[in-house]
């Protein structure tokens, strides 16, 4: 080794240098390794440092969250009192404030309370009508109101899931399962009925079961008791405000923009969400600056309530050029009349003896138009009703004896009316509206708040229950995640899924009253044909049955 280093020119090594550079390097090493574990307890140091603000961040947190429940418990959830006085107004303070206590309005209520998502939220319902009176609603025996809906038996399903349809009289709903529609001018006939096997899939039971039925025929008042009574029986604190009408409603302090409802009574409520559920004229959608159009039909809609000399379970309609006339059963042989038509003809209807009345729904169902034009002269005359009931009757038995049975079956025409219940004529302005939205800031719109339809569909509030079905799931959403149920990004998911439904609704019964509207050879030559030809068509009616149930 000392000769190869004399080659290279380096310092030859001897045995104590040797010996001296092992030490060296030993000193080297140990040096090393303390620096190291220096290094090594200076990041557990550190950790624990760490691991100590992790802790106290942690703490912290856990601080806010329970400041952030007892801020939410003073201001939102359900307690024995209400809060304090604010500058001498008896200020409540509510998550949710539906304004209207309808069958819309109800019905959102009563979801809300049977919802266990949102069972700690307060809740306030608003109307002018003495609900109370509404709750402890006990039917007459003898007859039917002439106020009727038609509700899906999806919706019917949606009730019994929620409690509601136990609470109402089940005696006095009729489950219909078949709709026969006529034309006046084209001859056009659709008969859709699910009890046929032909024209309904295999999934709709043929028997004669409620349960399996298209539609039901219910009260208003009816339906109203039952989910006011299913709100008064609800876990969740809603307080009612009955025979209270709503003065203004404001947008409230600088600091809490929540909408602040100032009532009659002198109670003004804040509102995290407020719902106008208050039909066409909406004081909320006037609030929420959700402007309106539409079209004024021109028409006016006559309900009464009609006595039958058969017992009958089907809805029957026939188009009119002035307008459809409706025939909806209820059970006992009684039913419902719907008849659209023109401001002077409904004062003459309105007008004449319930005898009269009765023979001209009659005609109304068999006649011509131009012969129930003659008989509208008659009344404008003066002439007297017994004298134009005579007339009508023979007609009408002409009109049996040659009636051709080999084009149209008898199972077309609706029973004879017997009779027309008395004071049970009412009337109320036909009309279409449709809104820009269904929200705005901390407001939503649910029901004829948000759209207006000509009733010739019977699916007002079938689409009014939905948007309480939607929006009631959008509230959920929202609570689970945490946010905000008033504010736009919730509200918006409401309104994107309800909205263009609606609007397609609206327009399809628009476009339906039009094309009937008109008295045209053409086009009533055209639309005969199109419901004859989906009267022939089994696969198209179950399409069409199977949408009207759902």
């Amino acid at each position: 080794r000392a000769l190869m280093l004399a080659g290279l020119g380096l310092p030859s090594i001897n045995g104590s240098d040797a010996e001296e550079a092992r030490r060296s390097a030993n000193a080297q090493s140990a040096g090393d390794r303390a620096l190291a574990m220096e290094r090594l307890l200076a990041l557990r140091r550190e950790s624990a440092r760490l691991q100590d603000d992790v802790r106290r961040a942690e703490k912290a947190v856990r601080a806010m969250h329970k400041l952030y429940a007892v801020i939410r418990t003073l201001v939102t959830e359900p307690h024995a009192g209400h809060p304090p006085n604010t500058e001498g107004l008896d200020l409540r303070r509510y998550d949710i404030v539906i304004v209207g206590g309808g069958a819309a309005g109800c019905a959102l209520a009563s979801a809300l309370g049977t919802s266990g998502t949102l069972g700690n939220l307060r809740v306030a319902l608003v109307d002018p009508s003495k609900l109370s009176d509404t709750r402890q609603w006990q039917p007459p025996t003898d007859t039917f109101l002439p106020r009727t809906l038609q509700i899906t038996a999806s919706n019917k399903r949606y009730f019994e899931q929620r409690g509601v349809w136990g609470e109402c009289f089940t005696d006095r709903i009729q489950a219909c399962n078949r709709a026969v529609v006529t034309d006046a001018i084209g001859r056009g006939m659709l008969d859709l009925d699910a009890s046929d096997p032909t024209s309904i899939s295999p999934v709709f039971s043929t028997s004669a079961d409620v349960n399996d039925s298209v539609a039901f025929m219910i009260e208003t008042k009816n339906l109203v008791s039952g989910l006011l009574r299913s709100i008064h029986q609800s876990r969740m604190q809603i307080d009612v405000f009955e025979r209270t009408k709503v003065v203004k409603i404001d947008s409230g302090s600088e600091s809490v923009r929540w909408p602040v409802v100032t009532l009659s009574n002198n109670t003004t409520l804040q509102a995290r969400l407020l719902v106008g559920a208050d039909g066409g004229s909406s004081q909320v959608r006037k609030f929420g600056g959700i402007d309106t159009y539409g079209t004024e039909y021109g028409q006016y809609g006559l309900a009464a309530t009609l006595c039958l000399d058969q017992l009958n379970t089907t809805a029957f309609q026939r188009f009119l050029p002035t307008g459809p006339v409706a025939i909806l059963p209820f059970p006992g042989g009684f039913a419902n009349l719907i008849w659209s038509t023109g401001p002077e003809q409904l004062q003459l209807l309105k007008s004449v003896s319930t005898e009269l009345f009765s023979t001209l729904v009659n005609a109304a169902f068999r006649l011509t138009p131009a012969e129930i034009e003659y008989f509208y002269d008659l009344v404008r005359s003066g002439t007297a009703d017994n004298a134009i009931v005579k007339e009508i009757l023979w007609r009408l038995d002409v009109h049996a004896k040659s009636y051709n049975f080999g084009a149209i079956s008898k199972l077309t025409l609706p029973p004879r009316v017997a009779a027309t219940m008395p004071k049970s004529r009412l009337s109320f302005p036909l009309r279409m509206r449709i809104v820009d939205s269904l929200v705005s800031d901390r407001v939503a719109l649910v029901g004829d708040s948000g759209h207006v339809m000509h009733p010739l569909a019977g699916q007002g509030l079938n689409m009014g229950l939905e948007d309480v079905k939607c929006l009631v799931e959008t509230l959920e959403q929202a609570v689970l995640s945490g946010q905000d149920i008033g504010i736009s990004a919730v509200l918006e998911k409401y309104n994107k899924q309800r909205y263009v439904r609606n609007l397609a609704m609206q327009g399809v019964v628009d476009k339906v009253w039009n094309v009937f509207g008109t008295d045209a050879g053409s086009i009533a030559r055209m639309r005969s044909l199109a419901m004859n030809s989906l009267d022939s068509f089994s696969a198209a009616k179950k399409l069409l049955l199977k949408t009207m149930m759902t």
